[in-house]
């Protein structure tokens, strides 16, 4: 689960150039707060880490026939391209060998879900502090 977690952080908040370096998932969301944190409240709603997401999406689709598949991803990546692939396969809702941008951010969200300690809906500083160390 935790790396099917990390892998879909890798493609939903990073996008490529985490190809090739990997990081901690809470991480990378503490360190990118405030960006996540679209109105400034101080916390990161389920729909402002969507909304990141889906942001990433074009990102992600490199070829923008909207699915993510081989195809997005350099040719010297490939190899790899299909080992994370086949490790967030569970997205890819109906089986096509492709990931559309509906199944990419389809609900629920396991990494938020993971990291939302207290399962309020919400992720606090603190929450991700914690998660991280």
């Amino acid at each position: 689960m935790f790396r099917t977690t990390l892998i879909v952080t890798v493609f939903s908040v990073t996008a490529f150039p985490a190809l090739a370096q990997s990081q901690d998932p809470i991480k990378h969301i503490l360190t990118n707060f405030d960006r996540i944190d679209v109105n400034g409240d101080g916390v990161i709603s389920r729909a402002e880490f969507r909304k990141v997401r889906a942001e990433r999406w074009t990102q992600i689709d490199r070829n923008g026939d909207g699915y993510l598949s081989e195809d997005d991803f350099p040719r010297w990546a490939a190899r790899r391209a299909r080992t994370r692939l086949a490790e967030i396969a569970d997205l890819d809702e109906n089986h096509d060998g492709r990931i559309s941008k509906d199944e990419f951010l389809s609900e629920p969200t396991p990494l938020f879900t993971q990291a939302d300690r207290n399962s309020d809906g919400i992720l606090t500083r603190s929450e991700l502090e914690v998660r991280a160390s």
